[in-house]
């Protein structure tokens, strides 16, 4: 198992041994991978007393653990109970001005290159061809995520949208009002996420005593470093955030409050009245940035690579986003520092495009598709506890996962399982599969910020789509890399503004 979780492609390893020896496979001394959609319930979901193994522990990057990686039942309760209601449906929607503001970041260079492009000149990281600009989404898609998760949960975006490159100056210091003054040491914030997930995925898949000794290791010499680079900036930022105090008066032109995680945290008390711990709001401000980041552009990704490949997907979600997303450039651009930009209307409202139903359709079968979990993550059966799964019985101390990205392509989604096909979340069937549909896990372990990636995924895909037309090439391809998660690594396209 290490030497596949090295290659970068382990997921898709794994579901080459299920092809191959059918529901169980051993992947370790103890750990059976179960590759049977009808599993999910019983390994992740409520009531099944099932444990997270000591594989978590390989996450925790500081002296406080977070909602994923705290292993203990009573103390991951006690951590959901508090953070759930930040995630809620309605308080997710005072996110939303922070979110369209970096879309409409986005949109800005993006209609830079495209009108370059059309005048045939190149640039630093896009190239003109046939006056279309030919541009690497799975870079553009982690900028845009880190910006907005980095804003929501460090208080300050990375700027990477805006600098157009993996880089962020790390801080010198932080003065009584909150204030920072930049250094001069650059972080690469993408590639230290990435490392690092990929780092602790690998440390653990052995004993956790080893952890620390692993972590030592000189091949692991340069994630640890970036590692604890970007650990001391994510802590520096939240300090400096909690100097400035609540950002609840700060108005973004929307009419909406412009509201972070940290004033959420800020508003949460234990038991006895007392607020949450500074450490424990860095863990979790921490976890959301690697967790939201993720999935947002991983998925996204993919979503423009299938539209790419498929045209007449595109534009039937084209023409369903034209008859709800309605704008005129020649009233909706303002003048920035000398710089004309897209007016803040150009980015869709979520309560415009929520309901739409192709719109769904193709995050759905995007979530699906890509997995951007993979892997099975893996539960414990408690002492005292026995298990049937399948027809199997799995004692205590037995680990047991269920594969994802395998289950995802199972034939429960029928004859074209592997295919990019969203109007099956449209047809009569559909109901069918919402059980085998669990992106973001099933059961208390379920991810808690699914319903703000959700809300990402809906609000970029709409005003995007609805605003470029994306082509392929013929060196069109999705080359993907796995540490924890299955990450879009490159894949160009050309896009072209469509006319309003």
């Amino acid at each position: 198992m290490f030497r596949l979780v090295r290659s970068g492609h382990h997921s898709e390893a794994v579901k080459e041994l299920h092809e191959k020896y059918g529901t169980f496979v051993r992947l370790g001394p103890n750990h059976i991978s179960i590759a049977d959609p009808d599993a999910f319930e019983s390994v992740y979901g409520h009531g099944n007393g099932l444990l997270k193994s000591e594989f978590y522990h390989a996450f925790q990057g500081g002296p406080e653990t977070d909602t994923f990686n705290a292993r203990d039942k009573a103390e991951h309760s006690k951590k959901r109970k508090r953070l759930a209601p930040i995630f809620g449906p309605q308080n997710v929607l005072s996110f939303e001005p922070r979110v369209r503001s970096h879309i409409q970041k986005l949109c800005t260079q993006w209609d830079l290159r495209c009108d370059e492009a059309g005048r045939g000149v190149s640039g630093v990281n896009w190239v003109a061809e046939n006056e279309k600009a030919v541009i690497n989404v799975c870079a553009q898609f982690s900028y845009l995520a880190f910006d907005i998760i980095g804003d929501l949960s460090l208080g300050s975006p990375f700027g990477l949208v805006q600098a157009q490159k993996d880089s962020s100056l790390s801080v010198e210091s932080v003065d009584a009002s909150g204030e920072t003054k930049q250094g001069t040491v650059e972080i690469p914030i993408v590639r230290t996420i990435a490392g690092g997930l990929a780092q602790c995925t690998t440390i653990g898949l052995f004993p956790s005593w080893t952890h620390s000794i692993h972590m030592f290791l000189p091949w692991n010499a340069l994630a640890l470093f970036d590692r604890l680079r970007f650990l001391k900036l994510a802590t520096t930022l939240v300090d400096a955030r909690l100097k400035r105090g609540s950002g609840k008066d700060m108005e973004d032109g929307s009419g909406k409050r412009n509201i972070d995680l940290i004033d959420k945290l800020i508003e949460i008390q234990d038991e006895n009245g007392n607020p949450l711990p500074k450490e424990e709001m860095i863990a979790e401000a921490v976890l959301l940035l690697v967790a939201g980041s993720d999935t947002v552009s991983n998925n996204l990704s993919s979503l423009f690579y299938h539209l790419a490949m498929q045209p007449e997907i595109q534009q039937e979600l084209q023409a369903e986003l034209d008859k709800h997303i309605i704008y005129d450039d020649s009233h909706r651009y303002e003048v920035k520092e000398g710089v004309a930009v897209p007016g803040y209307d150009v980015v869709a409202w979520y309560d415009d495009i929520k309901g739409l139903p192709f719109l769904n359709a193709c995050v759905k079968e995007t979530l699906r598709i890509h997995s951007t979990v993979g892997i099975g993550l893996p539960r414990v059966v408690p002492p005292g506890k026995e298990i049937r799964i399948a027809g199997q019985t799995f004692k205590p101390g037995s680990v047991i996962s269920v594969p994802s990205y395998t289950t995802n392509r199972a034939s429960v989604w029928g004859n074209n399982a592997t295919e990019f096909q969203p109007k099956r979340w449209l047809d009569d069937k559909s109901g069918s599969l919402s059980k085998y549909f669990v992106p973001f896990s099933v059961g208390p372990r379920a991810c808690i910020g699914r319903n703000l990636g959700y809300m990402e995924l809906m609000l970029i895909a709409a005003t995007l789509v609805r605003r470029y037309d994306i082509e392929a090439l013929p060196i069109t391809k999705m080359v993907t890399h796995e540490g924890f998660t299955r990450e879009a690594v490159h894949c160009e396209v050309a896009i072209k503004r469509r006319k309003a």
